[in-house]
């Protein structure tokens, strides 16, 4: 009787506890997006893969590596969340020489999104800037604004 007892308490605070809204959870692709990022070569304008891939990003404090990675055809860049209207993109093919300088500018936007999430950015009217070209050739705009991570929004042109 005892144990009946304890089962059906069990059985109570387990259903109890188990309920709960859906807004309790932030699920993947709602947050602010981040910038996808794919390699061409400039002579065939051709998808390429890299070998080697180091990418520092300056978020107002001075460039951080967030990417460092081998055998690599794209990579997603977070931009800055703040009010700059710009974030600094710094790319290389060694670790020791990052040295293309991309300036990526836009206007944001924030969009509410649930109680859990609360709010993302959304990137408008984005375009890019070359500043020092060497080993990035050239940027190739392929989308103007970054609403989510699904699409390439930029080419390096190796």
């Amino acid at each position: 009787m005892k144990f009946l007892k304890i089962f059906w308490i069990s059985i109570f605070l387990i259903s109890l506890f188990s309920c709960g809204s859906d807004d309790d959870i932030c699920l993947g692709g709602e947050a602010t997006p981040r910038m996808k990022l794919r390699f061409k070569t400039q002579s065939t304008g051709k998808l390429k893969t890299m070998d080697s891939l180091y990418v520092n990003v300056d978020y107002g404090n001075g460039p951080i590596s967030v990417v460092a990675k081998s055998k690599v055809d794209s990579v997603l860049i977070p931009l800055r969340v703040d009010d700059v209207p710009f974030t600094k993109i710094y790319v290389g093919i060694t670790k020791k020489a990052v040295t293309s300088e991309i300036k990526i500018n836009y206007t944001t936007k924030s969009q509410y999104v649930s109680p859990a999430c609360g709010v993302k950015r959304i990137y408008e009217n984005v375009t890019s800037v070359l500043d020092v070209p060497n080993p990035v050739l050239a940027v190739e705009q392929n989308q103007n604004q970054i609403t989510d991570e699904s699409k390439t929004h930029f080419y390096l042109l190796f």
